[in-house]
């Protein structure tokens, strides 16, 4: 490989490097904005209740707030001893500020209210919290304290120069990296390759995680100063009166309910000269009090338990009471492995675009004697990056699409309608291509597939009203059916005749891989960027596949087969039709596997985990879960069938199989589970749901070469034929996933009803084999 080949492999690996550990500092960087304002809201918490407890005894009285004397002493004590804290301030029902302790330029923030104890008020300056005042009857004003967001981003902000510096020597040193291995051999040269980008990627990630560990013990530690500031300020007016703490009576009761108030609160404990007095762990009163190494603790000396009262009752003989607060460790660990999760899911969505653009790099380089391995090469990305545009919105797209509707007064069905006018184009648009794309060449229907992709995501970036939404997904699912055909056209001349399974790898992997990386990166992008932010993003990167493409398209033959022509096809429908085990195929297996796909996973699961709280990256990851269950399992599922023939008892299997992991869904959502059970239950449906139809996309095809339909049209006239029929489950999957919705009240129950239905199907595919195998017996 010559200098400037092996200089162009390094600019490019330097460029993917650079990507990577970017949106790796990004998303570490808006993990920790997020996970830390938490802290600070609960911080926040415990310091507002130090004033209630003040005000308790006062406005039970029935007193009123504007004559409490003791506001501005204990506000201001707060804020000398935290201040991040802009303002404290105490409103009336009518929203008249009574007292200000602070800037009175803070805004008093609106929001919807709820029953919780308190309530989170947010925009992008200020973070405020809010909690009611009560009298013994009823709810007479509130008490609010607001942060600056400065205060929250300034200390995630301080990590973040270090963590760019690192990123960037990285992304250069592997790019360095890059340029030195590129000259082996090209088997040798990508594993080293592939093992740097790993290790890199690695050491970032370790820096990133050691930041945030850094940052949320700092926020954990200020929380329980807080939490134990706030039980002391409540105990140390009653043992001003002189009791001894042996005279409380209900001290363990008010333990548990503060504990219960504060669930993350591990244990709160009272001791007397290092014996514990009263804990809200029964087994440890009485005994000595040590410190707990797995938790985070705060302790705060209240006052001295008086056995002579006199001088001398604080003296140095004097029995010490203290409070003290535990938070556990794993507050921090469970919000940094969040991290990790995210991190992980982002090193598989960027490992795969390395890969290929490694293949390209490699490709550009190719001798002319290696043409078509050039050619195949180039073309491989356009159909991944396709996908990917398609899928970054994949985890909010259902929810945005019925809000969006909602808005316009349509009833619940119209988001599966938009869905389901995607998938109608999509199959639409394909018979037409194919034409075109027979007369024509693939060069332009690639450019043109690219930028119809753009549009599709560039107008719901500029509006968010359902009728353009709905023009979106029509022109998306127009752009997606061009570049299929074309892109299937170019690879199919890029390859031998005899290696036209090779060629549809291409088309299996960029989808799968496509969807495993714009549902992770987009569902990590969306809390900061918003949905308008990723659609950009889509819009940006589908413009610039559409010059790539242009570049590649150059390289193939002005004329490409795509398969059987437009009106070839039309007239096989008939004799296809005409083959039970064709119609089997298809309407009992192949159909409603693609409707699953549609249906289940790409709109109902959304709407489902979203009901269920979970978030936008969470539900992308489990969208990427399925994927990766294809991916794992179509090419195994392919080598056996091929080796043994039994493509009938495999997709018995894949339908099986899948209606098991729906029964799974259906019931991690209905039953009360743990929340790690039913977690688990949830992602192992899922990614058993995509090892099921691993189990089905391959096999299926050659069991269609098995058919009647095949022996009259031929296998690649009949398998060719049965790829655009099946996609009619793709049109009707979120139609009939949105009716079952509807129909159960957007329960989980439509996961069971959903499994019920492909467990029937699968059932009546097997019938008809038992049937003529009884007979052949005969």
């Amino acid at each position: 490989m010559s200098f400037a080949d092996r200089a162009r492999n390094g600019l490019i690996m330097l460029a993917m490097a650079a990507l990577s550990l970017g949106l790796l500092v990004y998303v570490g960087w808006s993990e920790a904005r997020r996970t830390y304002a938490h802290f600070q809201v609960d911080k926040m918490v415990a310091q507002g209740e130090l004033v209630l407890t003040a005000m308790d005894t006062y406005l039970r009285a029935g007193l009123p707030i504007g004559q409490f004397p003791g506001f501005r002493q204990i506000a201001d004590s707060i804020r000398e001893s935290d201040p991040a804290i802009a303002a404290i301030a105490i409103h009336d029902l009518n929203g008249r500020t009574t007292f200000l302790a602070g800037d009175a330029a803070t805004p008093r923030l609106s929001g919807n209210a709820t029953a919780d104890r308190f309530q989170v008020y947010e925009t992008d300056d200020w973070l405020q919290v809010a909690l009611p005042l009560r009298n013994r009857f009823e709810t007479i004003g509130e008490l609010r304290l607001t942060m600056p967001r400065a205060a929250v981003t300034g200390s995630v902000n301080a990590h973040l120069p270090r963590l760019v510096a690192l990123a960037t020597g990285l992304a250069l040193l592997f790019g360095l990296f890059a340029f030195r291995f590129a000259a082996r051999t090209k088997d040798s040269g990508l594993s080293w390759i592939g093992a740097g980008y790993l290790l890199t990627f690695v050491v970032a990630t370790v820096a990133v995680v050691i930041s945030l560990l850094s940052l949320y013990e700092d926020g954990a530690q200020a929380k329980a100063k807080a939490l134990a500031s706030s039980l002391a300020q409540r105990l140390e007016p009653v043992l001003a009166y002189g009791l001894r703490v042996e005279d409380f009576e209900g001290l363990d009761r008010m333990l548990l309910r503060y504990r219960q108030l504060n669930p993350d609160i591990k244990a709160v404990t009272i001791t007397l000269n290092d014996t514990v007095v009263v804990s809200s762990e029964p087994a440890a009163t009485g005994q000595v009090w040590r410190s707990d190494a797995e938790a985070y603790e705060y302790v705060v000396p209240i006052a001295h338990d008086p056995i002579a009262h006199g001088p001398g009752a604080n003296g140095p003989g004097a029995n010490e009471i203290r409070v003290i607060v535990a938070l556990p460790v794993a507050i921090v660990s469970n919000a940094v492995l969040h991290g990790v999760r995210n991190f992980a899911a982002l090193f598989v969505g960027t490992a795969l675009i390395a890969s290929l653009m490694l293949g390209v790099a490699h490709a550009l380089g190719a001798r002319n004697s290696q043409a078509d391995i050039r050619r195949l090469a180039l073309i491989r990305p356009v159909f991944f990056i396709s996908i990917f545009c398609e899928y970054l919105p994949a985890s909010f797209w259902p929810q945005l699409l019925r809000n969006a509707a909602a808005d316009s007064s349509l009833g619940q069905n119209a988001a599966s309608l938009a869905f389901a006018v995607y998938f109608a184009v999509f199959l639409l648009s394909l018979l037409p291509t194919s034409a075109w794309v027979n007369r024509r060449g693939p060069r332009n229907a690639i450019v043109c597939g690219a930028l119809l992709v753009g549009l599709a995501s560039l107008l719901p970036a500029l509006l968010a009203d359902f009728p353009i939404l709905l023009l979106a997904r029509a022109i998306a699912g127009l752009g997606q059916g061009v570049l299929f055909i074309a892109v299937q056209a170019a690879v199919l001349a890029s390859v031998p005749p005899g290696e036209r399974t090779r060629a549809a790898a291409v088309i299996v992997f960029g989808f799968n891989a496509g969807m495993i990386s714009g549902a992770a990166i987009g569902s990590l992008l969306v809390n900061d960027l918003s949905a308008n932010g990723v659609f950009a993003i889509g819009a940006i990167t589908a413009g610039l596949l559409a010059v790539y493409a242009a570049y590649s398209a150059a390289a193939l033959p002005v004329n490409a087969a795509t398969g059987a022509g437009f009106r070839q096809m039309l007239r096989d429908i008939p004799q296809a039709f005409a083959s039970l085990g064709f119609l089997r195929a298809l309407l009992l297996i192949g159909a409603p596997s693609k409707a699953l796909l549609t249906g289940a996973i790409g709109f109902a699961t959304p709407l489902l985990l979203s009901g269920l709280g979970w978030a936008a990256e969470d539900i992308g990851q489990v969208i990427m879960l399925y994927a990766a269950g294809v991916l794992l399992c179509s090419g195994p599922m392919a080598r056996f069938v091929d080796r043994t023939g039994r493509s009938s008892a495999t997709l018995l299997a894949g339908g099986l199989i899948s209606a098991i992991s729906l029964f799974a869904l259906g019931s991690a959502g209905l039953w009360s589970l743990s929340p790690l059970f039913e977690t688990g239950m949830i992602v192992g449906g899922v990614f058993l749901l995509g090892l099921a139809h691993g189990c089905i996309n391959a096999p299926i095809i050659t069991y269609i070469g098995t058919t009647g339909a095949a022996r009259q049209l031929g296998v690649n006239g009949a398998t060719a034929l049965y790829r655009m029929v099946e996609r009619v489950g793709h049109a009707l999957g979120p139609v009939l996933a949105g009716q079952l919705l509807l129909l159960t009240s957007n329960s989980p129950a439509a996961w069971l009803w959903m499994g019920g239905i492909m467990l029937a199907c699968t059932l009546l595919f097997a019938l008809p084999t038992r049937m003529s195998q009884r007979g052949a017996a005969e």
